[in-house]
């Protein structure tokens, strides 16, 4: 089992009294510190036209954290794949992993959002579409000889692709999603799964919450291994990566919510928004105005304590997928301080150390 580091977004937000500058430097420094305390990756988040600094431009961003590391797995959890020139991200992705010698992991989405396939030249109902293509395309630039590809919607023939990735086969492609053609498509194209544990994809736009985790996890390793199987390709052990919520405090759980809550809430209003909620549905989703039982309702969606605390938690996941199994973790949250986020970091290093080599 791995885990790694997430989710890198870029946030600057007012109540951090720091410019953005500051900001993205103190988050290359984080991907440092989970380098040094045995962390296995760092994942970077692409989404646009956010006021709160949201970094859309996640392959520089990945650069910046490529050249500040040695070991660790530079990753992007995930790209938003129907945004992207297959062939621009083809040779940004194959650049930064020569950068990092062979560090760099592409995660790849379809996104919801209008307002980014509009501001970005698209549209939602070419999302599919786009993606496959973009798949066959990637793959096809990161191997050897010209691109001869002719699709509805990119047609490339005659170029060969430079620089090559590091390694044979190219950059790991990852895959997101949540419903059944999206764990196909990944069946077909990519190298792993990734699960969102944080957001309940299927629910969270009716309801505002998240149903248990691992019983999810559970469903979405069954429905990848099918879908793995249909396609002749090896279901005993999937890569699964899942992205999950949470702080670490050496003071246990509350002192960690107490560190968390705010800017918890911030991004569950966020999407919120992004999931079509009624404003009215989350006026109120700041920690000052919950109940007592919404508060414990909250912070059942995340992982809170210390690393004794989180160690069974994460065995039971191993237990539910296997030892295929990636967890994104992610205590990098936009407005808390450095200082607490560092912490956090160190003591998931803890938590990484149980589990050995």
């Amino acid at each position: 089992m791995e885990i790694g580091l997430g989710v890198f977004s870029g946030e600057c937000l007012p109540s951090e009294g720091k410019t953005h500058t500051q900001v993205i430097a103190d988050s290359v420094e984080q991907a440092r510190l989970a380098e040094q305390v045995g962390l296995d990756a760092v994942w970077i988040t692409e989404h646009h036209f956010l006021d709160s600094g949201y970094v859309g431009s996640v392959l520089p961003y990945a650069a910046a954290m490529a050249a500040r590391t040695e070991r660790i797995t530079i990753g992007v959890s995930v790209a938003l794949g129907p945004l992207h020139d297959p062939v621009r991200l083809a040779e940004d992705a194959a650049f930064v992993d020569v950068l990092s010698g062979g560090r760099f992991a592409l995660g790849l989405g379809l996104g919801y959002r209008d307002v980014e396939y509009e501001g970005l030249g698209t549209t939602r109902k070419e999302r599919a579409g786009r993606m496959e293509e973009l798949c066959t395309l990637l793959r096809q630039a990161w191997g050897d000889g010209p691109l001869d590809f002719d699709g509805r919607h990119f047609r490339r023939k005659g170029m060969e692709v430079f620089p090559k990735p590091v390694r044979a086969g190219g950059v790991p492609l990852l895959m997101g999603g949540y419903a059944p053609p999206a764990l196909d498509r990944t069946a077909r194209h990519a190298d792993a799964f990734i699960m969102d544990g944080g957001t309940d994809s299927a629910v969270f736009g009716k309801q505002g919450h998240n149903r248990d985790l691992f019983d999810r996890v559970a469903a979405g390793v069954a429905t990848y291994r099918e879908a793995l199987a249909r396609h002749g390709r090896d279901s005993a052990r999937p890569n699964f990566y899942l992205t999950l919520g949470g702080f670490l405090s050496p003071d246990g759980a509350d002192a960690a919510w107490d560190q968390l809550a705010e800017a918890y809430m911030f991004t569950r209003r966020v999407y919120g928004d992004w999931y079509g909620l009624p404003a009215d549905a989350y006026a109120d989703w700041y920690p000052d105005r919950m109940s007592p039982e919404e508060h414990a309702r909250r912070r059942s969606e995340v992982w809170l304590g210390t690393p004794e605390d989180l160690v069974p938690q994460f065995e039971r996941l191993r237990a539910v997928v296997g030892d295929g199994l990636h967890v994104m973790f992610r205590c990098k949250y936009p407005g808390i301080p450095d200082a607490a986020t560092r912490r956090s970091i160190e003591l998931l290093g803890q938590v990484r150390a149980h589990f050995g080599a």
